[in-house]
């Protein structure tokens, strides 16, 4: 597969963002926090009855979305248009919410906050707009008068949780979170590195400007789960020239390396390694006397396919990246993949469930109050309970605005649809490498085993689903249908 236009957007996308407070904390997901002073103003309630049993609002249910619809970051917009349009033409086409239709209304940020900051306003100013999906610039600098409005929104690319600026720890009650964590992502990968594969030297390389808090969640995991660091560098987006922080790490001869960038300085380091002879071979090679580390990756870089266009050979079957449950969206019991089907014949390309599960969210949180009263349906928000709409259930509590749990945490790992590596013992591939992938894809698919007990935990039927489908790689399987940590590439 090529590299097209839109990869390069993506690429020159978290460059520019990174000057607005934006992250990596998961492919796609763009991390922004911070506060405000309290105030205590709020919305009153508007009491006009309306059709279907609500008080307040207009004829529809509207839902302002804050995303970037235009510029370099114009693919997250459209992966925001796809959610959202499948969702919304499926909610309207089977009666609505209590008898009204939904009604989305988008604002463009491109990559300025201060365009997110006046979107956020004009829907705050607008007594129709029940709440706000937000998936854009300007989180950060608007959550002070979220506050004051008492807003619902959900964030769908933006990580408040690993900053503790999601309530409770923060104090925008009314902010809910349907995105990852960095924080899990490293402690998923750390556990792996651990528990699964015997690791106990780890070392990370890290993009400064991107990813700050990189070094702290990677030593904080390190700790937690008794690993030795054996080396930290760094470095700025974009840099060329890795040679010398390479040759200090592989003088310190880590048994697994954390990289945490986006895809094409990932791409640039994993050719730079791969030069020494270094490139991962097998968890045993990378135990061995040498330095052939076993790359762990985060979601904006080795989670997106484009790295290993850009790395070619260098990109090694077996690099692994964390990754959630409900972004398996291929899977047939999630309804996104049959919504964009039938109503726009697409085929979902990753994280399209987050927009739609964030407004539905909102458009539940106004039923169960029976009111577009913003407070109530914040209120109503906190006590509905679970729900499932786009891929797997998920809820928030009065003391947990934050939807996604360490449990449903999965690994990824990198595959080709060429086939497996070549390893003893051998292993498969899912079926999704012929129900979904192109032939010539290279990318990640889901490693089914290392999270099972966790994930089975979480959503017992996801995971039968995934083990009698076939879905995922699920080396290494026994006979009596149980996985195994056999397989040497992973």
């Amino acid at each position: 597969m090529g590299i097209n236009e839109s990869d390069l957007s993506r690429r020159d996308f978290m460059a520019k963002a990174s000057k607005l407070g934006f992250g990596t904390a998961a492919m796609l997901y763009l991390a922004s926090c911070g506060g405000g002073d309290k105030s205590d103003g709020t919305d009153s309630t508007d009491a006009t009855s309306k059709p279907g049993g609500f008080t307040g609002g207009g004829e529809k249910l509207k839902i302002g979305v804050v995303g970037i619809f235009s510029g370099v970051g114009a693919f997250t917009g459209r992966i925001v248009n796809n959610s959202l349009d499948a969702a919304v033409t499926e909610i309207n086409a089977t009666g609505g919410i209590g008898g009204r239709k939904v009604e989305v209304v988008k604002r463009d940020t491109g990559t300025d906050a201060a365009a997110g900051v006046k979107a956020y306003q004009a829907f705050a100013a607008d007594k129709d707009v029940v709440g706000v999906v937000w998936a854009g610039a300007g989180l950060a600098e608007s959550l002070a008068q979220i506050e004051r409005d008492n807003m619902p929104v959900v964030t769908v690319f933006n990580d408040l949780f690993s900053y503790d600026a999601l309530y409770p720890k923060g104090k925008q009650r009314s902010v809910f979170q349907h995105a990852i964590p960095d924080k899990y992502n490293f402690d998923t990968l750390m556990k792996y590195a651990k528990e699964d594969r015997g690791y106990t030297r780890v070392g990370l390389m890290y993009d400064t400007l991107l990813s700050p808090n990189a070094k702290e969640f990677f030593t904080a995991a390190a700790k937690k789960h008794g690993i030795t660091i054996t080396g930290v560098e760094s470095y700025q987006l974009n840099d060329a020239d890795f040679g010398p922080q390479v040759r200090r790490l592989s003088s310190a001869r880590g048994e697994a390396l954390m990289v945490w960038g986006v895809a094409g300085d990932t791409a640039g380091l994993i050719k730079s390694i791969d030069k020494l002879g270094s490139g991962y071979v097998d968890t045993p090679t990378a135990k061995g006397a040498g330095w052939h580390p076993h790359i762990l990756g985060s979601p904006g870089g080795t989670g997106e396919h484009t790295w290993a266009d850009l790395a070619g050979s260098a990109a090694k079957s077996g690099t692994l990246t964390a990754w959630h449950m409900g972004g398996l969206v291929y899977l047939p019991s999630f309804a996104m993949r049959g919504w964009m089907k039938k109503h726009l014949n697409k085929t979902p390309t990753g994280a399209e469930e987050g927009p739609a599960d964030g407004l539905y969210t909102i458009l539940k949180g106004v039923e169960k109050a029976g009111s577009t009263d913003r407070g109530k349906v914040v209120s109503a928000i906190e006590t509905m309970g679970k729900i499932k709409f786009s891929s797997l259930e998920f809820g928030y509590t009065a003391t947990n605005h934050l939807s996604k749990t360490e449990d449903e945490m999965i690994l990824i790992t990198l595959e080709r649809s060429t086939g497996a590596a070549k390893t003893d013992p051998a292993y498969q591939l899912g079926v999704e490498w012929k129900e979904v992938f192109a032939a010539g894809y290279v990318g990640p698919t889901h490693l089914v085993r290392p999270t099972l007990d966790a994930n089975r935990r979480a959503h017992p039927d996801v995971v039968k689903e995934l083990l009698d489908l076939g879905y995922g790689t699920q080396c290494t399987k026994h006979a009596d249908g149980s996985l195994g940590k056999e397989c040497k590439v992973h």
